[in-house]
């Protein structure tokens, strides 16, 4: 879904008066997310979330309610934002809408910050499953990954413009997985919490020494290593400009000791491998992902309209660098 280009705020103003026992001093646009648009109410310190996509396979009515549900589970965490008011059929607005709790703070610096982050996950995942949820529930992510990345991969391997060296890494990283796979009972639904699914640095929010975590969008239940490889992999780290850091092995340990420190395992060897297996896993998605991005923005015409992704994207395809992540 193309993200639309216009500004609703007067159209979120419109319908926050519709609300009773409801009082604003002002509204005004906040950020554009991938599948969102983001209006600060001031007054109350509200984020009012226009929901304009989904990434969960659900009908784009369903994301909001689905979105309000999982940060409703979350809020004991204390590092979520808490839910206010959800509407998947607002008057006089064009998409669904949550209304959840403005969190200041800026994004997460990883030469500053990498323990606050630990500790915000871990306090995310000690809520464990929570009772009578009705998040998905990805047991064992790693075969819906690996399919969900031969879709993405599929066109971009089949495209005259994608380069042969970077086909034959990308291809690579499939033959790399498939052997992974072939390790039975590694992930056994003993290690499950609701996870974010996209733990990059501004979707973290920090302040006083301590972080929160926004944009629970693709929330599920699944191992919560897919968590920690996401945060740690340099697909992610090096994503944005302005916060693009190399993590080194020492900032690695950091995160993982903190991590363990709040939220001890009772079978550290177990926890590590599952981690190291979850990285490769989370690598292959976001370079597939890269893949898709790249072919699709050649054939359609700029669907991704981004520059900065798609400069990122191309050299996450460069086969020095998905060597690095598989393996020549």
């Amino acid at each position: 879904m193309a993200m639309p280009d216009g500004d609703f705020s007067r159209d979120v103003r419109r319908y926050l008066r519709s609300l009773p026992s409801f009082s604003y001093h002002g509204v005004e646009f906040l950020a554009r997310g991938e599948y969102s648009l983001n209006y600060l109410v001031r007054g109350p310190n509200l984020v009012a979330r226009l929901v304009t996509g989904t990434q969960m396979g659900l009908p784009l009515e369903e994301q909001a309610p689905y979105e309000h549900h999982a940060l409703t589970l979350l809020s004991p965490s204390g590092v979520t934002p808490k839910p206010y008011h959800v509407d998947p059929n607002p008057k006089n607005l064009p998409y669904p809408l949550i209304l959840e709790e403005f969190l200041p703070g800026r994004p997460l610096d990883y030469a500053t910050d990498i323990p606050a982050a630990a500790r915000c996950v871990a306090a995310v995942h000690a809520l464990g499953v929570p009772q009578g949820h009705r998040l998905q529930i990805h047991p064992d992510p790693a075969p819906a990954i690996l399919e969900e990345c031969r879709r993405l991969a599929e066109p971009y391997l089949d495209w005259s413009g994608a380069p042969e060296g970077s086909k034959v890494a990308l291809l690579g990283g499939f033959r790399r997985i498939q052997g992974l796979l072939e390790r039975k009972g590694l992930f056994t639904g003993d290690d499950l919490a609701v996870v974010n699914y996209d733990l990059n640095t501004h979707n973290f929010v920090v302040e006083d020494g301590g972080a929160k975590l926004l944009d629970w969008e693709k929330a599920r239940v699944a191992p919560r290593t897919q968590d920690l490889a996401h945060f740690l992999l340099p697909t992610t780290s090096l994503w944005r400009d302005d916060t693009a850091t190399l993590l080194t092995k020492e900032q690695e340990r950091e995160f993982v000791e903190a991590y363990l420190e709040q939220n001890p395992v009772a079978d550290v060897g177990r926890f590590h491998e599952q981690l190291v297996t979850m990285k490769t896993i989370v690598s292959l998605r976001a370079v597939s992902w890269c893949a898709w991005a790249l072919q699709e923005t050649a054939r359609a015409g700029r669907p991704i309209a981004n520059e900065e992704t798609l400069d990122r994207s191309r050299a996450y395809l460069e086969p020095a660098f998905m060597e690095d992540l598989f393996g020549p």
